[in-house]
């Protein structure tokens, strides 16, 4: 994706920033939790801006990175090793040059306060170990904005949702410290620069693909300058206007418009005393209407009854807990180790798993087919990731982390897509329906198809429902036949148009 074209790489350029500048208020907040950390001294004295720009260069690091691995030939071994490799790499790295700069180039003591801080962590927060966690963080996030589609609604979404985040964040922060204000105003206004800036280029993108003789790959630099000076001009202006608009300017502006705020005042007054006689009226004759059938219920008795209730507690014979020696420290130490090392190898494997499904995505630059699809405003979100996790876990159970997972992810994605064009033309899966049943409206979709389809239908059904693997010779000849399928549905659709 980022090696698109000019306007992508800018708009993943300045998406990472945002996602940087909205983590930072946040894990300031977090520094500042002394009860939480062990030597967090080192985390307070790194700079609002040092960690904004360690984490929006190692986010557009990751994000080159998982594109040119899902564009490399790297056999499945080699591609394994490699994102391990990169993952443990980039979290070291990212210990040593943000809290151990000062350290001598031949010293590994870091490496062993890392260590210790991740085997001991029951007292404290190290935070090499917390920094490790971050740069996980941080590759997830990576593969997410890897495969996401660059649209202008995505875009603009993104952007509002980060407004609200950094408000929030910001405004704790310089609440609760004084000191970081200055910092979080400078964030937010980074944040609304580069928001602004992605979603219009977003918004300029997709009016570049529909322009008649465009493809949307070029961006001249004059209108980039452009749009950059319009975007500063506007930043600029609104510091300029909060500058001046003061707490005490506008109490003084609002000191004019006092006898309206009087008038205003008594109108809401007077109609408040209307609701009030209304309301008095309707809740006397609602008792009125009622006191009959409450004349022979003693409230007070009832009540008191009901807490006598409450109050009895049952005898419960006290059962002391059988009195032991010290524990082991030696098994405590072991139980330490495990527990730190399966919450490692978890958030590797998570990391792994996405990343192997960015390679077996179909990249926004090839030849695929889109269609506007109906929008749900994220009510269905938590469903459908839901149930692509639990999926993805269940291709991880039956295979393990290994070729077979890619082969079965690739057999998964292509009679997604092949579905997903049947939809647009108009023969949509229901999402009860199996996949033989559908077979029939897939070649109403594909005329002429018929073996092909029932082909990739057939091994599709033998992975998702029987757990059988394919070779690698069946995933390229199935391949070769989904492209087939793919041509064929293409030449149909420009004959139709």
């Amino acid at each position: 994706m980022i090696f698109t074209n000019r306007r992508i790489r800018l708009i993943f350029i300045a998406l990472a920033g945002m996602e940087a500048l909205v983590l930072t208020p946040f894990l300031l907040l977090l520094f500042r939790v002394e009860w939480l950390w062990r030597g967090g001294a080192t985390l307070l004295a790194i700079p609002p801006v040092s960690l904004v720009l360690f984490m929006w260069l190692g986010l557009l690091g990751m994000i080159t990175a998982i594109d040119l691995l899902g564009r490399s030939r790297l056999s499945d071994q080699h591609y394994r090793l490699t994102i391990v490799g990169l993952v443990l790499i980039s979290g070291l790295l990212g210990v040593r040059l943000l809290l151990y700069r000062g350290a001598g180039a031949a010293s590994l003591s870091w490496l062993a306060e890392t260590f210790d801080g991740i085997i001991n962590f029951h007292r404290g927060l190290r935070p090499g170990s917390f920094l490790l966690v971050l740069m996980g963080f941080l590759w997830l996030r990576a593969s997410s904005a890897s495969g996401r589609l660059i649209t202008f609604f995505s875009v603009g979404v993104s952007f509002r949702l980060g407004v609200l985040l950094i408000l929030v964040g910001g405004g704790v922060l310089a609440v609760r410290f004084p000191g970081q204000s200055i910092p979080a105003t400078l964030l937010a206004t980074l944040f609304v620069g580069l928001g602004l800036l992605a979603v219009s280029l977003a918004r300029s993108d997709e009016k570049a693909e529909s322009a008649a003789g465009s493809t949307g790959a070029s961006l001249p630099w004059d209108r980039l300058i452009q749009l950059v000076l319009a975007v500063a001009l506007t930043v600029g202006l609104s510091l300029a206007l909060a500058g001046y608009f003061t707490p005490e300017r506008i109490g003084v502006i609002l000191a004019y418009f006092d006898p309206l705020w009087n008038l205003l005042g008594d109108l809401f007054f007077l109609i408040l005393l209307a609701l009030t006689f209304v309301l008095e009226k309707i809740v006397g004759w609602l008792f009125a209407w009622l006191a009959p059938f409450f004349a022979n219920v003693d409230f007070a008795k009832t009540l008191s009854e009901a807490f006598s209730r409450l109050t009895i507690t049952p005898d419960v014979p006290e059962n002391p807990m059988p009195e032991g020696g010290p524990a082991n420290e030696t098994v405590l130490m072991l139980m330490r180790v495990a527990f730190a090392a399966a919450v490692l190898v978890l958030l590797a494997g998570i990391i792994y798993v996405l990343v192997v499904r960015h390679r077996t995505r179909p990249r926004a630059d090839e030849d695929e087919n889109t269609a506007t699809e109906s929008l749900s405003f994220g009510g269905d979100a938590l469903r459908r990731g839901w149930r692509r996790l639990r999926n993805l876990a269940g291709l991880v159970r039956r295979y393990g982390l290994g070729r077979e997972l890619l082969d079965a992810i690739s057999v998964e994605n292509l009679y997604a897509n092949l579905c997903r064009l049947a939809r647009q033309r108009g023969q949509p899966r229901q999402p009860s329906q199996p996949p033989d049943d559908y077979l029939p409206r897939l070649v109403l979709a594909f005329p002429g198809q018929d073996e092909a389809l029932a082909r990739i239908t057939e091994a599709y059904m033998r992975v998702y429902y029987g757990e059988q693997t394919v070779s690698g010779e069946e995933l390229m000849s199935l391949r070769a036949v989904y492209e087939n399928v793919r041509k064929a549905e293409n030449k149909d659709t420009d004959l139709h148009g």
